[in-house]
Parts: structure tokens; C-alpha cells; sequence
């Protein structure tokens, strides 16, 4: 005979759907979300004659280009969403969500070590693939990189300083000139 099913939260449900809400609602406003993905963007592929959007061409052209032992594990691909470019247009970018976050990280880092991947002249770019509001969120600090960048000796390590926005790392960046 099946179990029955309650219409009504048992005594159980009902003691943790207020821990559930309340954690929901305090992770909603935390100021520097951690959001791991294993999608990754890849730039300069296009799709068409050449080349065909499906989860083992992309995956095969990933083992190609990063020179992996077997072709990572996709679950899907598709572009974002755009009007399909013109000739001579930026070619949209591909989005492919990988199985296994292990691989993600094998070919970012693979991807930031070389850049621009040349195969089968295409000119090809891996980037992490951000939610709008990371986008966005990165977006506020570039024109501080900009300024550290442009700084001589300046170099990573030492004291790690975490900044929530954009105008304080502004006003240190400003201290150190």
C-alpha cells in the first residue's frame, strides 16, 4: 500500500519553512554574493557553415583547443540573446554549461593563461560566464583596475584589502599615489 500524502505541512515542515525564509531573505541582501557557476562564454565562434552549436562540437572544440585529455562534459549550449549578427558584425557570444565544475576551472585557467586561441582560423575567447547583477557588480570597479593598472610596481600579494564599492577602493587607490 503507497504512503499517504499530508495536504497539510507535518510537524516538521513546519519548524523549518521559517529557517528556509528567514535564511532566503538574509542571503538576498548579503553584499558580496559568492555565485559558482560552471558556465563559461566562449567568444569568436561562428556558427554556421563552419561550425554547428551542438554540446559535442563545442565540447570537441574545447578539447581541441585546450589540448584535454577527453572532451569535457556539456550539458547544454546556446548563444545569449541577441539578433543574429550581419557580416562584418561581433559574432554572438556561446554559452555552455559544463557537467563538471572541475573542468570549468581546468579551462578557465587554461583559457587565461593563453587569451586569444587561435584553431581552424577562428580567433577564439573563454571568459566565466557572470549572472547580470556579478556583471554589473564587476562592471562598478573597472575604472579603478584601470587606475591600478596604469600605477608602476604596482604588483598582487602582500595585505589583501576587500572592497564593497567602487568609491572606497577609489579614495585607497588614492593613498597610494
Amino acid at each position: 500500500m503507497p504512503p499517504k500524502l499530508h495536504k497539510t505541512p507535518g510537524p516538521s515542515q513546519s519548524l523549518i519553512r521559517p529557517v528556509v525564509q528567514a535564511t532566503s531573505t538574509s542571503m538576498s541582501g548579503a553584499a558580496c554574493p559568492v555565485e559558482i557557476s560552471s558556465n563559461i562564454r566562449i567568444v569568436g565562434i561562428p556558427v554556421g557553415e563552419l561550425f554547428t552549436l551542438t554540446t559535442s562540437s563545442a565540447s570537441e572544440l574545447l578539447k581541441e583547443a585546450f589540448t584535454l585529455d577527453k572532451p569535457p562534459l556539456m550539458e547544454r549550449t546556446h548563444h545569449r540573446l541577441a539578433p543574429k549578427p550581419k557580416s562584418g558584425d561581433p559574432l554572438r557570444p556561446i554559452v555552455a554549461r559544463l557537467h563538471y565544475y572541475a573542468n570549468c576551472v581546468e579551462i578557465l585557467r587554461k583559457a587565461r593563461h593563453q587569451q586569444r586561441i587561435t584553431i581552424s582560423n577562428m580567433k577564439l575567447s573563454v571568459f566565466p560566464d557572470f549572472t547580470a547583477k556579478v556583471a554589473r557588480a564587476r562592471a562598478a570597479f573597472n575604472e579603478v583596475h584601470t587606475q591600478l593598472r596604469a600605477m608602476e610596481g604596482i604588483r598582487y600579494g602582500g595585505k589583501p584589502h576587500d572592497f564593497i564599492c567602487p568609491e572606497e577602493a577609489g579614495r585607497f587607490v588614492a593613498t597610494l599615489r
